[in-house]
């Protein structure tokens, strides 16, 4: 089979990680991949292209969509992925004009009601006229698609996001002390930073050997690293950037935390439950789902300052139980989140497009 995905870019991401590994379990099940990225290729790109699979970067405008259209035609895929919004709409009648056998689009996030109609308009009509297949990613992801797109209801399937166990380093191990928590994410309003470091300050009160680790970057830094110094949490936080070495900070940590404010199923806190760890969510997204799946874990509402430390403190006083906790997270990882799951709900999906559309 020949798959083709299309996507914005493979810079470091959710939707780009789940892309990678598709691209990888797919190859090495003998299945030809490609990848069309529509803005820039990425870090991801250069790794998946040492790995043998053919990146595509196409421009912006006519010029984009034409040389788009051309590589499809020259591979003629089987199945045509087509990753979010923006990808949708751009690519999926590109890929009916291209004469693709089967077209699958995955929405990567959730859309948080009121729905903003022009925006959302565009991807509705190319996955009610074009795409065989909606994927969902939770199954609050599809709660939210049949809500705002009634039209689509019928084409939508769950496959929940699946991930490798993260990276580690035995020999870099971070050094702990005390009760920690650890956060992994872009540094970006919709995560939420500024409400966890107001939580762990009043938390810190109750539990004095309190740690925090933040691991990731972006727009948000400057700004939560003078949050945390007005706060007085110069000895309690640290943001540690953006690692490679993901898996050795959430295995050394206690609890993971992630306070977003809007999310789908966001793959760092699936690599946590791969890690074993506990875990503290906001109700967003498919975060509960894991949360009730696994049995391991508090779920508070989003922004809710004293309710996230009220969380911390209430875990903080139950350490014994975490090793327990751990080991339920594991179980659920190993049951619903592998990537050897994800891979094959795909593929089943394309099968069933594919000889569909050859009937």
């Amino acid at each position: 089979m020949v798959i083709a995905h299309v996507i914005d870019s493979l810079e470091v991401g959710g939707a780009e990680m789940i892309v990678a590994t598709l691209c990888r379990s797919h190859a090495a099940a003998g299945h030809n991949v490609e990848v069309h990225c529509l803005i820039t290729a990425g870090r991801l790109a250069a790794e998946l292209e040492r790995e043998g699979v053919p990146i595509h970067v196409h421009e912006a405008g006519w010029q984009g969509t034409w040389t788009l259209y051309r590589a499809l035609r020259q591979s003629r895929p089987d199945v045509i992925h087509c990753h979010n919004k923006a990808a949708t709409v751009r690519a999926a009648l590109v890929a009916w004009l291209a004469r693709g056998r089967a077209i699958v689009a995955t929405r990567h996030g959730i859309v948080r009601p009121p729905f903003r109609l022009r925006k959302e308009l565009k991807f509705w009509i190319a996955a009610a006229l074009l795409c065989d297949r909606v994927v969902a990613v939770c199954e609050a992801a599809r709660r939210n698609m049949t809500d705002g797109a009634p039209s689509v209801a019928h084409k939508l399937v769950t496959i929940r996001n699946g991930a490798h166990p993260p990276r580690t380093d035995s020999a870099q191990m971070p050094a702990k002390r005390g009760f920690t928590l650890v956060s992994v994410a872009r540094l970006v309003r919709s995560k939420g930073f500024d409400t966890l470091l107001r939580a762990v300050a009043v938390a810190h009160r109750v539990v004095p050997d309190l740690r925090l680790w933040i691991v990731g970057s972006g727009a948000e830094l400057n700004a939560l690293e003078r949050l945390s110094n007005e706060l007085r949490l110069e000895a309690v936080v640290r943001f540690c950037g953006e690692r490679r070495d993901v898996g050795n900070w959430l295995h050394a940590a206690d609890v993971f935390v992630l306070p977003s404010r809007s999310e789908g199923l966001p793959i760092s806190a699936i690599e946590a439950m791969a890690a074993g760890l506990p875990a503290i969510v906001t109700d967003v997204g498919g975060m509960p789902e894991l949360v009730a799946l696994s049995g391991a874990g508090v779920v508070i509402p989003v922004d809710d300052v004293e309710s996230l430390a009220r969380a911390i403190v209430d875990v903080a006083s139950r350490r014994a139980e975490l090793p327990m906790l751990g080991a339920r997270a594991s179980d659920c990882y190993r049951a619903h989140f592998t990537p050897e799951r994800m891979a094959v709900e795909y593929l089943a999906l394309y099968r069933e497009c594919f000889e569909s559309a050859a009937a």
